[in-house]
């Protein structure tokens, strides 16, 4: 299972996603305050009912806002103690306002987002082209093909089983 860190400050809380021929596994952390892990979320997405799985970029305009109104008043107060875990804050939303999506939609038209630090856009694209392979594969064509790769080599086994019993009667003719 592949592992993502679903923030840039928050690296401790990982989020889990693994894709085997039958189903999409996620395993995410629960936490309090959105800082203390308390547990974590297992689902798991079969592939016959999965749709689609793409990957957006979203900037979150809210969490910027906020997170530039807690900066101004983290700096106006960097003398007390509480004035530092503002601007700490502060930097912790304006960092995660920018963030990377999977979005898994299944077959009824819901859908189901995991959300990922921006810094894993890379390795959550090449989980999301992995699902993908897995998903629109031609499992019919695959079965033909191994189905055809056994009838051949029963084939290849018989022809050597004659090619045998050949080599033996001749060599107990010359005898």
């Amino acid at each position: 299972m592949a592992k993502f860190s679903p923030s840039v400050i928050l690296f401790w809380l990982k989020t889990e996603l693994g894709v085997t021929n039958t189903r999409i596994l996620s395993k995410r952390a629960n936490s309090l305050l959105g800082v203390i892990p308390l547990g974590y979320a297992e689902e798991t997405f079969p592939l016959a009912n999965t749709a689609s799985v793409g990957v957006e970029v979203k900037f979150s305009l809210g969490r910027a806002i906020f997170g530039l109104i807690l900066l101004i008043a983290g700096l106006s107060n960097l003398n007390a103690f509480i004035g530092w875990l503002v601007l700490l804050l502060a930097i912790s939303l304006i960092l995660n306002a920018v963030s990377a999506v999977m979005k898994i939609k299944n077959n009824g038209g819901g859908e189901t987002k995991l959300q990922v630090s921006i810094l894993e856009k890379a390795k959550l694209e090449q989980f999301r082209n992995e699902v993908n392979a897995r998903l629109f594969a031609d499992h019919q064509g695959l079965r033909h093909q191994e189905t055809m790769g056994m009838h051949t080599m029963g084939l290849l086994n018989q022809q050597a089983q004659i090619n045998l019993q050949e080599q033996m009667n001749r060599n107990i003719s010359e005898k």
